[in-house]
């Protein structure tokens, strides 16, 4: 015979609401699986939960009976009979829906691992693209310990930039750069590039201007015990002493990488590759690559397109894309500068 378990009796159409109460009490045993009956539905309850607590909270019956090994993982689009907009970053969702609340007891109900639930009240903006954040559910914080690829990234979500939609696009870049190259990361963040390849064996210089990201890009390389070469301040001042030494230069700086194109080629070997980000229409997705032609012609290089795809899909009909192209110069370093 199965064992006897705790859990609370309720009428069929106060079955949701009484659910999403034993949620926020952290009181729901998320290891079993409700029962129901024509009238009544039975939810199971975590034992070390005070029965007075949960008299407290509506007019339930407290019972004992047996409830099933919740096998099967119900899914947040199940609970909620349509596919919510979240991503999670570490141990927190983050939420881009008209019910952010209802959405967040899904998350939570489903994803055990799911500490923080917030939702922007902002787009990316400022000098250091970020967004602003509303408080929905969990623990009240911005900061969480991410995992992808193998690295622990500590991340700030209102200090710092920070997307896990951007992971397939980091090791598609790892998987270019070899042991002993040298890479320079214009605009590095916490580390999401460069720690990865400094994990595969390259010289990395990262920098950026955010001073919290760079404090966090610090403790990010010590905590993964990488070395990487971190300068905090503007990219074009800090490239002036790399020209030609790069064989990878990472300008993930979509909204304006291409006011920073003369520095890339200038901080790139002949030879060497440049992975360019930007934001562009549906209709028109590599229009990026006449301002990448013009400047090269201007500073008297040439280039090749390597590689052109859409990273993520950004707004409406906007798109995230890179532009992976080679460098080839037939002027030195001093020339370039006096361009």
């Amino acid at each position: 015979m199965s064992e006897l378990t705790p859990g609370v009796k309720v009428p069929r159409s106060m079955g949701e609401r009484i659910r999403r109460v034993l949620i926020e009490m952290g009181a729901l045993d998320r290891e079993k699986r409700i029962r129901s009956d024509d009238s009544h539905i039975y939810i199971p309850v975590l034992e070390s939960i005070d029965p007075d607590a949960l008299r407290d909270i509506a007019d339930v019956e407290i019972v004992r009976m047996e409830f099933e090994e919740d096998r099967r993982r119900i899914t947040v689009e199940e609970i909620l009979g349509r596919k919510p907009s979240f991503e999670t970053i570490g141990d927190i969702a983050v939420v881009e829906d008209e019910e952010p609340e209802r959405v967040a007891d899904a998350i939570m109900s489903v994803h055990r691992g799911i500490r923080t639930v917030l939702t922007p009240i902002s787009d990316v903006e400022g000098e250091f693209r970020l967004r602003r954040y509303r408080y929905v559910a969990g623990d009240r914080k911005t900061t969480t310990i991410h995992r992808e690829h193998g690295i622990r990234y500590k991340v700030d979500l209102e200090r710092a930039y920070f997307s896990p939609r951007l992971s397939t696009e980091r090791l598609r870049v790892a998987e270019q750069v070899r042991p002993g190259d040298t890479v320079v990361d214009m605009f590095a963040g916490v580390g999401p590039f460069s720690l990865l390849l400094a994990k595969r064996g390259a010289r990395v210089i990262a920098i950026d201007k955010n001073p919290h990201a760079v404090n966090l890009l610090r403790e990010n390389a010590r905590m993964n015990r990488l070395d990487v070469e971190i300068r905090e301040g503007d990219a074009a001042a800090l490239t002036e002493d790399l020209a030609d030494q790069a064989d990878h230069v990472l300008m993930n700086l979509p909204h304006s990488a291409s006011i920073f194109l003369s520095e890339a080629i200038r901080t790139v070997k002949s030879g060497g590759v440049v992975h360019y980000y930007t934001f562009a229409p549906g209709d028109d997705l590599y229009r990026d690559v006449r301002i990448i032609e013009e400047k090269a012609r201007e500073l008297g290089c040439e280039i090749a397109l390597l590689y052109k795809g859409v990273v993520r899909s950004y707004a409406p009909r906007i798109y995230n894309v890179v532009i992976d192209f080679v460098v080839r110069k037939t002027h030195t370093s001093e020339t370039l500068i006096e361009k």
